[in-house]
C-alpha cells in the first residue's frame, strides 16, 4: 500500500487526509499542536470557551461544499446549525441598525431609517440575491483521477447567469466606494463588514451567503467540528500524530521520499503539506522553491493578521448580537486606535459559558506582528496584553453595567500565537 503523510491537521490537511485513506493510501498526518484544527479551533479558560473559528460555515444542504463537509463528517443531518435572524447590528446615535438573515428585511428595516437610500437599498438587495447563484468551484486536481469526477457543468455555469451582470459591475468596486454610495452615514457603517479595499463582490456574497441560510455555524462550533473529522479518519484506519513537529520535506534526486521529524524519518511515496505556504516554504524545505507564483506570493501578498479577544463575564447578557458602538475614549494599542467596538456574544448557546455567565470575543483586524514580536524579544509581551486588557475591561464595563466587578477573564491571542499553535508565517 503506498504510503502518504500529511503535515498539519487543519481543516484542509483533514480533508486530504480523509480523501487519500479513503482511496486505499496508508495515510499519516502529522499535527505540531497536541489537537487538530489548526486556525480552525476553540478554546477554554475558567469554564468560558472561546471560539476563535467558526461562525460561517457552508452549512446550506444545497450546496457543493456541505457535499464535502458530509464526506469528511464535519456536517450532517444529525448536526443542529445556529442561524440567528439577526448577523449584525450597529449604533447610530438613538438607533441601533440591524443586517438581518434576509436582505428583504434588512432592506425595508433600512429604508425606513433612511427614505433618501430606497434606490441604493434596491440595487443591494437586487446584487444580493443574483449572487445566490455563486456556489463555491469544487474542482479535482488536474492531474489526479478520481472515481467520482468533480467538474463545473454546464448546468452550473447556467445557474450562475443571473449574477454575470453584477459580477462585471461589482468586480473593480472596493467595498469603499460601494458604500460611498449610500447617504446615510449609519447605512455605511452598517455594511463596513469587510475591508474597505476588498472587492466589493467580498461584500456582496457574504451577504448572500447569510440570505441563502449558508451562513450558520454548527452546535459547540469548531472543536465539536474537527473531532467529528478526526474520528472519520481514524475510523478510516488513518494515524493521526499529535505532538509531532515536521522539520523537513526529505527530497532525494529531484523526488520526495519522506518527512524527517525531531527523532525520526518517516518514508513516504508522497506528502501533503497543508502547513501556510509561505512558513511551509521557509521552513520544510532545504532548497529555497523557486515556482513564479510563490515569488508572487512572497512579495506581493499581504499576510490577514488579527489580535483575537476572549472575555469571560459572571453576568447575563441579552440573546442577541452586541450591536456594535463608538466608544467615548479610544482603545490605543500596536500605534494604532480603535474608535469603535462590536462583540460575538454566545449568550444562550450551550457550552460556552457557565450558567447564568456569558462569553463574548471580537477580533482586531491589521498587521500588528512586529509591534508584539519586539514586545516579546524586550520582555513587555505579557505587559502589553495587560494594558490592552484593561481597556477592553473599560469599554465594556462602561458600556454594560452588569459587568463591572464580573469579568472573570479576558484572554488575548496575538500574531505571536497564532504563529506558535499554527507554524502560520508572520
Amino acid at each position: 500500500m503506498r504510503k502518504i503523510v500529511v503535515v498539519g491537521a487543519g481543516i484542509s490537511g483533514l480533508t486530504a487526509a480523509i480523501y487519500a485513506q479513503r482511496s486505499g493510501f496508508d495515510v499519516t498526518l502529522c499535527e505540531q499542536n497536541n489537537i487538530a484544527g489548526g486556525m480552525g479551533t476553540a478554546w477554554k479558560r475558567k469554564g468560558y470557551l472561546f471560539e476563535g473559528s467558526l461562525h460561517c460555515t457552508g452549512s446550506n444542504p444545497k450546496t457543493e461544499l456541505y457535499e464535502i463537509w458530509k464526506d469528511t463528517g464535519a456536517l450532517s443531518e444529525d448536526v443542529k446549525i445556529n442561524l440567528p435572524d439577526i448577523f449584525h447590528a450597529v449604533e447610530w446615535e438613538t438607533q441601533t441598525l440591524h443586517i438581518f438573515q434576509d436582505i428583504a428585511k434588512t432592506v425595508k428595516h433600512l429604508i425606513a431609517v433612511s427614505p433618501d437610500d430606497i434606490k441604493q437599498l434596491r440595487r443591494l438587495e437586487s446584487d444580493v440575491k443574483a449572487f445566490a447563484h455563486l456556489q463555491m468551484p469544487i474542482f479535482d486536481i488536474k492531474g489526479v483521477k478520481t472515481q467520482h469526477p468533480k467538474r463545473m457543468t454546464i448546468s452550473g455555469l447556467l445557474k450562475m447567469l443571473p449574477m454575470l451582470p453584477q459580477l462585471g459591475r461589482l468586480f473593480n468596486v472596493s467595498c469603499k466606494k460601494y458604500l460611498e454610495k449610500f447617504t446615510h452615514p449609519g447605512i455605511r457603517k452598517l455594511f463596513r463588514i469587510i475591508p474597505d479595499d476588498y472587492s466589493s463582490i467580498s461584500l456582496i456574497a457574504t451577504l448572500s451567503t447569510w440570505n441563502t441560510g449558508d451562513g450558520g455555524f454548527p452546535e459547540s462550533g469548531s472543536i465539536a467540528m474537527i473531532n467529528r473529522m478526526v474520528k472519520t479518519f481514524e475510523d478510516l484506519g488513518g494515524k493521526l500524530r499529535l505532538k509531532t513537529k515536521v522539520k523537513k520535506v526529505i527530497i532525494e534526486n529531484g523526488t520526495v521520499t519522506g518527512i524527517d521529524l525531531a527523532n525520526e524519518a518517516l518514508t513516504a511515496d508522497s506528502v501533503i503539506v497543508t502547513q501556510e505556504t509561505i512558513a511551509a516554504i521557509d521552513q520544510l524545505f532545504d532548497v529555497p522553491l523557486d515556482d513564479e507564483w510563490l515569488a508572487v506570493l512572497r512579495d506581493k501578498t499581504e499576510p490577514v493578521v488579527c489580535t483575537f479577544i476572549g472575555v469571560g463575564i459572571r453576568a447575563e447578557f441579552p440573546q442577541m448580537p452586541i450591536p456594535t458602538w463608538d466608544l467615548k475614549e479610544p482603545i490605543l494599542y500596536a500605534g494604532k486606535t480603535i474608535n469603535e467596538i462590536g462583540f460575538h456574544n454566545y449568550s444562550g448557546l450551550e457550552g460556552y459559558a457557565p450558567k447564568g455567565c456569558t462569553t463574548l470575543t471580537t477580533t482586531f483586524t491589521g498587521d500588528t506582528y512586529s509591534f508584539w514580536k519586539k514586545a516579546k524579544e524586550e520582555g513587555r509581551y505579557e505587559d502589553e496584553k495587560r494594558i490592552l486588557s484593561d481597556q477592553i475591561s473599560r469599554v465594556i464595563c462602561d458600556k454594560y453595567p452588569q459587568a463591572k466587578g464580573n469579568i472573570e477573564v479576558i484572554d488575548i491571542a496575538t500574531p505571536l500565537t497564532y504563529e506558535r499553535y499554527t507554524g502560520a508565517y508572520h
